[in-house]
Formats: structure tokens, C-alpha cells, sequence
């Protein structure tokens, strides 16, 4: 096959040249058309058709159900911005906004412009890639990795020419998918002061990260509380049924069905204690 030999779309079978084309990492084509139906930080040489036809079908739902998550974000550790936040990267814009609640937060590069879907993004898979995370004896170690609220993943790197001047800052984002490796957000700086707003978006992930673990730890705090205050419930109401010929059986499943609803985050405890369906 030549250098300028045309190679036919395994998606939509569209037959286009070199520049029109990236090769995946199965060794078929995927035309550009396509290839902006997925994830815009997709690397293709890592991509399968497989999982190139997952971003496609999925990535919309996704967005969709991001969207809807700041409607249903709530308490005093949640952290739920609908509007994005921008950054001026040197010579590259990119918007940012997160909500700690679901975990989960979107980028938009100016120069993904003509991507179809805005990606989202999990901090339960912002870890540095591990190729052996299908090891199941790996698995409490990689979940410790995850929860680890001093580990400050997002990092930014400088690049300096001959003479020691800093002339790019490029920010890393670890992510542990099989199609990404890495989100790297770059841009040109013409001084030293010009590097501050990449750190700063650093730090802004990473400080999100970090409130979406205390917000889980919280979470997991407050339905042990909820489920300690059912059980207690639930025994004076078996209690209350026996002694004045009550259905205990309706009591204890009353008991049950709240405990799952708890579990469900179907329940909400007031200030005196008592709990309440939302």
C-alpha cells in the first residue's frame, strides 16, 4: 500500500486518504468523520473498532445524564457548577466545570471545536494507567489509589528551549481508560508569569477530586447513622406491635423497606433524627 493509497472507513465505509484517516489500534480505519462521534482525548492507536463504536453509543447518554446530575446535587459537601469556567492556556482556551456529587467533570478544548459530544469524565478513573488493573488481586490496591485524598494527580509540566526559558506548560490529567491514557491540555507561555493559570487549573481538579472522596466519606457517615437510627426504630415498633396485638411482620418489613430506601438515598434524616422520605 502506498503512501497515498485510500483505505475505506470500518465504520461508515466512506474510502478517504491519509489526511482524512486515523489508523486504530485493531489496524482498521476510522475517517475523520467518524472518528469525531468519539471522545476527543481518544487516542485511536489505542482504540479498538469495539470500544470506538462504545464511544459513539454512549458518549451522548453520558453527557445527558451529566446534565442532569446538578439538578439532583445537594448537601453541604456537594460542589455543583452547571455554568463551565474558563481558562486561558497560553494560545488554547478550555472550559472546565464539575459536580463532586456524581464524581464526574467535563473539558472543552477549543481544539476539539468540531467533536459532537463534550466528553465526561470520572475521578474514579483519573489514576495513572495501571495495565494490569484486570488482576483481581490488584483490586484493593487500586481502590486505595482512587480514595487517596493527599494524592495530587493532576500535574503540569513546563517546557523550556536551549537557553532555559520557558516557553509551553502543558497540564496532565492520569486517566485509566483503555482509549486514554492521559488528558493533556497544553498552550505556549511567553514568560514565567504566564505559567500560573496552568497550576491553577491543576489545582482546581485535583482540589475537586479531593471533595468528591470527603463527600463519599460523608455520605457513607450519614446512612450508617440513618440505618443505626431505622434499626432502633424499627425494634420499638416490633415491640410496640407485639405488646398491642400488632402486626409484627408488617413492622419488620416497614424496617426493611426503609433500610434499602436508605441505601437507595431515598430517605433523608431531620433534625431531631426522625427520617423522612424524599
Amino acid at each position: 500500500m502506498g503512501l497515498f493509497s485510500k483505505e475505506d472507513c470500518v465504520f461508515c465505509g466512506t474510502e478517504v486518504g491519509m489526511l482524512k484517516r486515523s489508523k486504530l489500534q485493531t489496524k482498521e480505519y476510522i475517517c475523520n468523520d467518524c472518528k469525531r462521534k468519539t471522545n476527543p482525548f481518544a487516542r485511536m492507536d489505542y482504540t479498538s473498532k469495539d470500544n470506538a463504536q462504545r464511544m459513539m453509543d454512549t458518549l451522548a447518554q453520558e453527557a445527558a445524564d451529566f446534565e442532569a446530575s446538578f439538578d439532583s446535587a445537594e448537601n453541604r459537601f456537594q460542589s455543583a457548577e452547571r455554568s463551565f469556567k474558563t481558562w486561558d492556556l497560553g494560545n488554547h482556551r478550555v472550559q472546565y466545570r464539575c459536580n463532586t456529587r456524581l464524581g464526574a467533570f467535563q473539558i472543552i478544548s477549543e481544539n476539539h471545536s468540531r467533536y459532537e459530544h463534550v466528553p465526561v469524565f470520572y475521578f474514579d478513573t483519573m489514576i495513572p494507567y495501571r495495565f494490569a488493573d484486570d488482576n483481581p488481586n490488584l483490586a484493593d490496591f487500586r481502590n486505595s489509589e482512587i480514595m487517596d485524598s493527599n494524592a495530587e494527580y493532576v500535574t503540569v509540566k513546563e517546557e523550556k528551549d536551549m537557553d532555559g526559558k520557558l516557553t509551553g506548560c502543558t497540564v496532565i490529567i492520569p486517566y485509566n481508560d483503555i482509549c486514554i491514557r492521559e488528558i493533556k491540555l497544553n498552550g505556549n507561555v511567553s514568560d514565567e508569569n504566564d505559567k500560573d493559570v496552568f497550576y491553577d487549573l491543576a489545582d482546581r481538579i485535583n482540589s475537586d477530586r479531593k471533595a468528591w472522596i470527603n463527600n463519599g466519606i460523608y455520605d457513607t457517615e450519614r446512612k450508617n447513622r440513618m440505618q443505626m437510627r431505622n434499626l432502633k426504630d424499627t425494634a420499638a415498633a416490633v415491640v410496640k406491635a407485639a405488646a398491642s396485638g400488632g402486626s409484627v411482620e408488617d413492622a419488620v418489613k416497614q424496617g426493611i423497606d426503609t433500610a434499602n430506601a436508605i441505601e437507595e438515598g431515598k430517605v433523608k434524616q431531620g433534625f431531631f433524627g426522625k427520617l423522612f422520605r424524599k
